[in-house]
């Protein structure tokens, strides 16, 4: 008992380092695997010389499809105790979500390195089925490891500070992650070195299995029962009451809603090779701003949680999103200049940085109002719609960036790196280039604006949602929580 409580770092926190570690690294080797795909799949599919608008509707359609399965699973982790399953016990272990994650995690890099096995001498046909297929049960794969993930983030502790820290920890490691594993793809499909995308994402996807290994074992979940409720209507969970939480989490569907604009809005990503390599006439060189921008990025990520206890994590989401946003004004109407750029893309990062990790601080703070307004738990549908979300404005941004440039006079060119693209020798016409700046850079912009304006919605107040989260593990009474909330909700 002794060395446990060694291990606990704070007090009052329930989690040990181990875990916490454990937990951190298994949901960077997620988030790394989704990002691959992200990162890579627009390019990927250009360089099939398939056409764009098609690829851009069969990405929708696709997303129509997820929606189904993500609220059926989600309602399924929180209706289902997969642990009374004798067939599953022993490989299941304990816990709530945790067994969920054990029997599925696995599914998500086989389909993601699958989805980039697409025969390189098919037709233009078989490619699409192909992507259809495989990025289908990629979808479906994501949503049965993030689902359970991220839903334990409320049942790991009651204590939000201690949420907030690992929220923030995960927050920044994936975003340097990200970035660095970005530059390591981009380089290695460079024109410089040349390797494919397909190779690239199947040792990619070997390494992030090995990452979210050890969180199904050395992990456990330390706030699993919902307290201060009828405990025989806890283990009752019906359609009617999925759809209860749902309509009761009004502070939920302002932050899906202010993510869908942002998100579906951020095009760039689409086209941020084809930007380096055809304006700036290099594959690589907008990686000269990001590697600028991560010493100071870094710290702006760690004072985040300072801040968010200081001043709110709403001020902090709206300020540091408003001002990323008149960054990206600036960029977009300096036009394709590097130096001038380079500058402000290295300005904007520590402010948008600071603003995505605020914004990773709310969504167990809604789960915490609706479980304790109905006495239901219900993290899994919550954390299925925000998957949903999360892939869905993934999707669209893509599809969208990409079915924008098919309308301009874009010339596709089949490749497989951007080695054989600078051998190809093909120069686009202006108007496709001034059609990627747009995608690039303005549509970006009015996409952040737009959700910081949709989040000043959101009412529900952090002081609160502490409260709320030791009524619901137990630590107070219902009436005593009453007495000392701001409000009434």
């Amino acid at each position: 008992m002794e060395k446990t409580k060694q291990k606990v770092s704070q007090e009052g926190w329930r989690t040990t380092k181990k875990e916490r570690r454990n937990y951190i690294v298994g949901d960077l080797g997620r988030t790394l695997e989704g990002y691959i795909v992200t990162a890579m799949m627009s390019t990927f599919m250009i360089f099939q010389g398939i056409d764009m608008t098609a690829i851009a509707g069969a990405m929708l359609v696709v997303k129509i499809i997820d929606a189904f399965d993500d609220v059926i699973f989600g309602y399924l982790v929180d209706r289902i105790h997969i642990t009374e399953w004798k067939a599953f016990q022993k490989v299941s272990g304990e816990g709530k979500y945790l067994p969920w994650y054990r029997l599925t995690f696995f599914f998500f890099p086989i389909f993601t390195a699958l989805f980039f096995c697409m025969p390189r001498g098919w037709g233009a046909g078989g490619k699409l089925v192909w992507f259809f297929v495989f990025y289908l049960l990629y979808d479906l794969s994501y949503t049965l490891v993030e689902v359970p993930m991220q839903s334990m983030i409320v049942t790991l502790t009651d204590n939000t500070d201690e949420r907030n820290s690992i929220l923030q920890t995960k927050t920044i490691l994936n975003s340097l992650a990200t970035i660095v594993a970005g530059m390591i793809w981009t380089v290695a499909i460079s024109e410089h070195v040349g390797i494919g995308i397909r190779e690239v994402a199947l040792v990619s996807s070997v390494a992030f299995f090995f990452m979210m290994l050890p969180l199904g074992r050395g992990v456990k979940e330390h706030n699993t029962t919902l307290a201060n409720v009828d405990s025989t209507e806890t283990e009752k969970y019906s359609l009617k009451d999925m759809w209860n939480c749902i309509k009761t989490n009004k502070y939920l569907m302002i932050l899906l809603l202010s993510t869908v604009i942002t998100s579906c809005l951020q095009t760039g990503g689409a086209v941020g090779l084809l930007v380096s390599y055809y304006h700036f006439g290099n594959s690589l060189i907008m990686a000269i701003p990001i590697l600028i921008s991560l010493p100071p990025v870094l710290l702006a990520q760690i004072q985040t949680r300072k801040l968010v206890n200081r001043f709110g994590k709403l001020k902090v989401f709206m300020i540091c999103g408003v001002i990323g946003a008149l960054i990206q004004m600036s960029i977009y109407f300096v036009g394709p200049i590097f130096a001038i750029c380079c500058t402000l893309l290295v300005l904007q990062a520590p402010f948008g940085n600071v603003s995505n990790v605020a914004k990773s601080f709310f969504l167990p703070d809604t789960i915490e109002y609706t479980r304790y307004k109905t006495g239901k738990d219900c993290s899994g549908i919550c954390n299925a719609l925000s998957s949903f979300v999360t892939k869905l404005t993934t999707s669209v941004s893509s599809s969208l960036g990409l079915f924008i440039l098919g309308l301009s006079n874009y010339i596709p060119v089949a490749a497989e790196s951007f080695e054989d693209l600078e051998k190809a020798g093909v120069t686009q016409p202006k108007e496709a280039m001034d059609v990627m700046w747009l995608i690039y850079a303005l549509i970006p912009l009015i996409g952040t604006l737009l959700g910081v304006l949709v989040m000043g919605l959101y009412k529900l107040r952090d002081q609160d949602v502490a409260l709320m989260a030791k009524c619901n593990a137990g630590e107070i009474t219902r009436e005593e929580c009453e007495v000392h909330l701001s409000k009434k909700y």
